[in-house]
């Protein structure tokens, strides 16, 4: 479980787990900070967040994970949601989450998990933009080094499977329009294929891992970062 009050960011993610996170802080009173290199994803989020008269609760920041900003000690969760496979340096990622949770904070991570021995691994690391794909162990040992302590770690590798599934079944479906869409989109529906192989051979997996900033008394400010591209 990973507590959700205060303030959160979150690095790195899609509109609609954006959406649901802000649904969550009106329910919880965390505030949230969203991290994109998206400028079409910050200008939508913001439009739906006023809508919702969750700007007081809501921020989207435009940038870079590999150069961003933290600030030291505010935030009580980080969050990377399948994000983390295309940040070129994590450890120091992983450096700066434990940098600006406060003490007792929550570092929270879903990734794709793999050897970049396996072939396979590698082709869905190159079909998806992804300077590489680390291991489960490899997340783990470098949270650790961190400063954080992994307090629970979770492979959800056959629920995934079958969302891609079903993305594969919709772009057959639609393959008629796929063929209209810009390069970018069709070469990611053409890696469906691939990351399905990947997930079916058991090389490839989904994991989540809920790590804490070690602390040695209650801390007094709760604030959370979602972090995501």
């Amino acid at each position: 479980m990973v507590e959700t009050a205060g303030r959160g960011t979150r690095a790195g993610c899609a509109l609609r787990t954006w959406w649901d996170a802000g649904a969550s802080s009106e329910a919880t009173g965390m505030h949230r900070v969203g991290l994109t290199i998206s400028p079409k994803q910050v200008r939508i989020a913001r439009e739906r967040a006023a809508h919702a008269n969750l700007r007081d609760r809501l921020v989207f920041v435009e940038g870079d994970v590999a150069d961003f900003s933290f600030s030291h000690g505010e935030c009580d969760v980080v969050w990377a949601m399948e994000s983390s496979e295309h940040f070129a340096e994590k450890a120091r990622f992983l450096r700066d989450a434990y940098s600006t949770l406060i003490p007792g904070g929550q570092l929270l991570l879903a990734a794709w998990t793999g050897s970049m021995e396996s072939a396979r691994v590698g082709e869905v690391a190159r079909a998806f933009l992804c300077p590489e794909l680390w291991t489960a162990e490899e997340y783990e040992a470098a949270i650790e080094c961190a400063g954080m302590k992994v307090t629970r770690r979770e492979d959800l590798s056959t629920r995934v499977l079958h969302t891609w599934e079903i993305c594969r079944e919709r772009a057959r479906a639609a393959s008629a329009i796929v063929k209209l869409l810009p390069r970018a989109a069709r070469a990611f529906v053409e890696g469906i294929d691939i990351i399905l192989d990947a997930y079916r051979s058991g090389e490839l997996s989904y994991t989540v891992l809920v790590a804490r900033r070690q602390s040695l008394q209650k801390a007094g400010r709760r604030s959370g970062v979602l972090s995501g591209l």
